[in-house]
Formats: structure tokens, sequence, C-alpha cells
């Protein structure tokens, strides 16, 4: 009896194991994802900040299954992701190292900018790494309203390496600094622009763009002409959903990688363990582990998200009604003591 029980048993582990998990249905999809945002509102409700959701749609394998837009947030329409530019920043890193023309993510920044002059007392500059400006632990300033860092970005002819020359606030890889937009990130647009000899923009034309169709792009740039690494790119619902389509495919692209091996499993953490219902950041996306497992999200202000919950195969667009672009950027000078004539951002 006792091996009757036994055997019982194994060939229930047995058929647990092969039996593929329970799929999400549409609206647990979004309820896993809304819940992490929005802690348990309901969808019409305010997002945290004052942010009112306008449209989503949830996506699963190849089609639209859920979804609800407001007048003016149509599925084509491009719409500023501010800080979810900061996703795409890091997979045109990945595509970098994956193509050659960066060696690994921890190869030193200086390598890129060998005419930096690097001020006394600023020698820990030295040790920066790729790795370090994926990961906000560069200690170079992070906020956009450091004063000084910023109105160099801006208006200086290479914005790469005045953000990369831009005072440490921190010893490399010693602190996580959320990066808005200042030097953080872009010094790594810096990088990937010495490294393929590229403007940042060309460069994701060639390799990301026009590779997945995405036709909607638009990218704010600087003075200088590279685009803005922390925030400032227009990309619509549609388009939006191809980019999260390379990461549910381990970049992978029509039978062609555009990733290294291991970058989309490398999104979640190691080990494995976040506190649920708290977002994190992890390299330049956000990571939540929700209901339904890891969301990993492209994230902006005012409530624009893409989240993929990769080992479901579905994905979740939130576009928030925010205040207008021009409004946002009059108010980062504002908040940097800038003033906006001298540090024109124009789109393209």
């Amino acid at each position: 009896m006792k091996k009757l029980l036994c055997a019982f048993l194994v060939l229930i582990m047995m058929t647990a194991l092969v039996l593929p998990a329970t799929a999400l249905t549409p609206q647990e999809a979004w309820d896993a994802v809304n819940r992490s945002l929005l802690a348990g509102a309901p969808i019409n409700d305010s997002y945290p900040g004052g942010n009112i959701m306008a449209s989503f749609w949830v996506w699963q394998d190849g089609e639209i299954v859920l979804y609800e837009y407001s007048r003016g947030y149509g599925f084509d329409d491009p719409q500023h992701t501010w800080s979810g530019t900061k996703a795409v920043l890091g997979v045109l890193t990945g595509i970098a190292i994956h193509r050659g023309y960066i060696e690994h993510e921890h190869q030193y920044v200086i390598d890129f900018f060998p005419d930096a002059v690097i001020r006394p007392g600023q020698e820990d500059k030295k040790d920066m790494t790729v790795h370090h400006l994926l990961t906000m632990t560069s200690g170079l300033p992070s906020r956009l309203w450091h004063p000084n860092a910023l109105r160099q970005m801006f208006v200086r002819a290479d914005a790469g390496l005045t953000s990369f020359l831009a005072p440490q606030i921190t010893v490399p890889g010693e602190a996580f600094h959320y990066c808005q937009g200042g030097p953080a990130t872009q010094a790594l647009v810096g990088v990937i622009e010495r490294a393929t000899g590229q403007n940042l923009y060309d460069f994701a034309r060639y390799h990301l763009f026009d590779p997945l169709s995405m036709d909607s792009i638009t990218w704010t740039r600087t003075q200088s002409g590279s685009p803005v690494g922390g925030f400032g790119l227009y990309i619509s619902p549609r388009d939006w959903f191809t980019f999260g389509q390379l990461h549910l495919q381990d970049g992978v692209w029509n039978g062609r990688r555009l990733l290294p091996n291991g970058w989309i499993a490398a999104l979640t953490p190691e080990g494995g363990y976040i506190d649920r219902d708290f977002a994190n950041r992890h390299r330049l996306y956000w990571v939540n582990n929700t209901d339904a497992g890891w969301s990993i999200r492209a994230s902006g202000m005012r409530g624009n998200h893409l989240n993929m919950l990769i080992e479901h195969n579905t994905m979740v667009v939130r576009i928030g009604r925010h205040m207008g672009y021009l409004h946002a950027v009059e108010w980062f000078f504002s908040e940097s003591g800038l003033l906006r004539p001298r540090c024109w951002l124009y789109i393209n």
C-alpha cells in the first residue's frame, strides 16, 4: 500500500512539472500590473503624483486582448515616454556590446574618452565602467536640478564628454542614484556614440527602429545633436509593443540575435528577490514582483509605462494624461536655475 501511495505521489509531481503554468486572463494581467502601480486603486483613479490614466492596452500572444482609451490617446499616436527612454538606451547599449563596438559592460568608460582631462580629486572617475552607467551607480550627477552639471551638458558641443567630466557625487559603484536625465545617463549616450562613430539616433534607427519597423519614433536632442539619454523619446503604443516583443523573444528578431545571450535574463535581479509591490530600479528598467511574476517595466513620468510579463508572453502599455511637453521642459529649467533660451531642446 505504501509503495502504491508513493508511486501515486510521484506521478502527481511529474504531472505538475510538465503541465504549463496557468495562463493569465487579460484582466488578470492588467490587475497584476495595475496593482503594483496603483496599490489596488481602480483603473480610472489617479496615478501617484496626480496623474490620471488615459489609455491602456493588454497584449497576449500576438494580439490586443483588452483595452480602454480616451480621446487623443490612440494606438498609433506617439506619446512622450519620459524616463521610459532609458530602457531604449539600455537596449542600444546591449546592441553595441553584441556587435562588438563595446567589449563588455565592465569596460572602463574612460576608454571611450581618451581626450578627457581628469581634474584633481576626481581620479575615481577612471574606475567608472559601462555597467555603472547601466545600473545608475556611476556616481555622476543624476538630478535635473544639478545646475552646474545640467548647464554644461546642454550647451557644450560634446554632451557625452561633458557629462563624463561632471563632478563626481560618489565613488563609482558605491551607491545607487536614480537618474532623471542628467549626466549619469547622458554619459552613456556619449559612450555609444564614441564607440560606434555614429549619432545615437542614427545608430538606433539602423540597428533597432528600422529592423523592428518602429516608424513612430522621434527623439529630443541637445544643442550638440545627441539625443537626450534620460527622457525625450516619443513612441506609439504599437511600437512600444514591438519593442517589448524583442524582450519576450530573448533579444532575437526574425531569427537574428540583436542582444547578447543572457541580456534579458539579467534584467531581473540576481537571486530573484525584491519586496513584492515595491518598484525597484534595475539596470535602466523598473522591476516589480507582481502577483503574475516579474514585471519588467520601461517606466516614465506621469504614468506612461510598458510592462512586460515575460514568463506569460504578456505586455501591458499604460498611457497617462500628463502635462504638455513644453510645460514640463520649462519646469525642468526652472528647477535647475537655467535660462531656457541658452539650452534649447528640440525634437527630431
